[in-house]
């Protein structure tokens, strides 16, 4: 696995791109591009990584992010992050649902900075839009209620011909104005730089090792010399593409597999602890209550007592 920059391939005689995701299991695939995305997760649950924001999906995941915000949703099922010749679309031809089941499925749109501030500009209807734009920046999650709206229409999105596929966007767009919950994903300090090619492919080497091995204790030193660079160096190279530390992004990692144990387990608290690679229980509760607002087993309880909680950091 490494940061891939991806350039959306957006035909001449389009406006927008589509892709029908139907796969056995969502793999991790961290990548940026400077196209803004639109993404419907449906029949997946798992982890998702924007920016710096490491948060848990479930059933209608609908995500809008903005131009070069890193991102990849991972579902619980799929395998550690590796590297796949071929890259992204090798993953997706080795993970295709055969026939007509229906497996982890994700509804993913792309369009141009220039294509969407036009339409902003010229469709007053639409000029509402300009603030979600903003917010997506750090990338933007809807309520359940909208993206049930989306579904609807996404199950359409690659059917008619060009002009009909673009009326059914506007009506997405026109859809994502009625939401009255938007959740910022990515923290407000977040500022990562975009990474060039080199940097890319050395940050891509570090979160290897930090995906691959968060559950153990984690040496800098050591991941610094497979990267070929000093911990001082790491720490500031870290920071700027990441917009955050190494030592908490581990801790988004540990406490993201903590929520996900806790969700769909009945694992002891102790147990997810040593999962999540927390070396003591009293570790882990200070830490999750510090992050998450309670202790792990009140948030356990909060999913049998049917109450909404937040999968997000604070």
């Amino acid at each position: 696995m490494k940061l891939l920059f991806e350039h959306v391939q957006i035909a001449a005689d389009r406006s927008w791109k589509g892709l029908h995701r139907n796969l056995e299991a969502i793999p991790f695939e961290w990548h940026f591009h400077p196209e803004y995305e639109l993404t419907l997760t449906l029949g997946s649950h798992g982890q998702r990584y924007v920016g710096d924001h490491i948060g848990t999906y479930g059933e209608d995941d609908l995500v809008l992010l903005g131009p070069n915000l890193p991102h990849t949703w991972h579902s619980k099922n799929a395998g550690p992050p590796s590297v796949t010749p071929g890259g992204m679309r090798a993953h997706d031809a080795a993970l295709q649902v055969k026939g007509r089941r229906k497996g982890h499925q994700a509804f993913v749109f792309w369009f141009t900075v220039d294509w969407i501030n036009s339409i902003c500009k010229t469709i007053p209807e639409l000029s509402s839009l300009g603030e979600i734009l903003l917010l997506s920046r750090r990338g933007v999650k809807f309520d359940s209620k909208i993206a049930r709206k989306v579904a609807k229409l996404a199950t359409n999105f690659d059917q008619g011909k060009p002009a009909d596929q673009l009326v059914l966007l506007i009506e997405v767009l026109r859809t994502l104005i009625e939401a009255k919950d938007l959740k910022p994903l990515a923290s407000d300090r977040f500022n990562a730089d975009v990474p060039g090619r080199d940097d890319a492919s050395r940050l891509g080497k570090v979160l290897d090792q930090l995906h691959g091995a968060y559950v153990e204790p984690v040496s800098s030193r050591v991941i610094a010399q497979n990267a070929g660079m000093s911990e001082r160096t790491l720490r500031r190279f870290f920071q700027r593409h990441m917009g955050t530390n190494i030592q908490d992004y581990l801790m988004g990692l540990r406490l993201g597999r903590a929520v996900s144990l806790l969700l769909s387990s009945d694992m002891p608290i102790y147990c997810v602890a040593e999962e999540a690679g927390f070396q003591n229980l009293s570790h882990f509760n200070r830490q999750f209550r510090r992050h998450r607002g309670v202790a792990p087993s009140a948030f356990r309880k909060m999913r049998f007592d049917g109450v909404e909680i937040s999968t997000s950091s604070r």
